[in-house]
């Protein structure tokens, strides 16, 4: 990504990724970015440094790849793509508010990182040996193992979904939703019931 130097003076505060070595500075500026790869110890350095400043132009500043934070990151976006088309997308109500970042020096990532949390309609329309044809949230079928599902999971049943996704762990909770099925069956046998007897429609030709 392209640095806009101008925006790289005057270290605000510093976090760190143990997880992905990736450090994330705020400048004076106002912009934040993150920095790829980075040695712990440059961390350290940074966060007890009385002139941090000093440590990122001669450590940081020319040695690692950076993103200014809320630039996109198209394989992240891909990322998302290919788990909605599982898990469908997060309903609105279930994400997190999010709110300006005003942690200080010291703090890392890992402490203040908030997992998200989703909650999904599945319907199983066919099950195999192996796999299973799933409607998810109503709106696509979508194949998947069969292992994923439960044990006693039958074809028709409604499986309440929840998911709850962190940086690094992402938790799937899949159960029967016995209330939900006896409701489906009861609107289409009232379906059912509409249908004139004569199996003839209103419609004059």
């Amino acid at each position: 990504m392209t640095r806009h130097r101008n925006e790289m003076s005057g270290v605000g505060s510093v976090e760190f990724d143990r997880a992905t070595h990736t450090l994330r500075i705020a400048f004076g500026s106002g912009a934040v970015y993150d920095f790829a790869d980075v040695p712990e110890r440059i961390y350290e350095e940074l966060l007890h440094s009385p002139t941090p400043d000093a440590v990122f132009d001669q450590h940081v500043r020319d040695e690692f790849a950076s993103r200014r934070v809320g630039e996109i990151d198209l394989a992240e976006v891909a990322e998302e793509r290919r788990e909605d088309a599982i898990l469908g997308p997060p309903l609105a109500g279930d994400l997190p508010l999010l709110l300006n970042d005003e942690r200080p020096i010291g703090r890392s990532q890992d402490e203040s990182a908030q997992p998200r949390q989703s909650h999904h309609t599945w319907v199983i329309d066919v099950i195999d040996e192996d796999s299973a044809a799933v409607e998810v949230d109503g709106r696509q079928i979508t194949p998947m193992p069969r292992w994923l599902l439960p044990a006693d999971a039958r074809e028709g049943d409604v499986l309440r979904v929840t998911h709850v996704r962190s940086r690094r762990r992402s938790t799937l909770s899949i159960e029967v939703d016995e209330s939900a099925k006896r409701e489906a069956l009861e609107r289409s046998a009232e379906q059912l019931g509409d249908i004139p007897v004569s199996g003839r429609g209103d419609i004059d030709l």
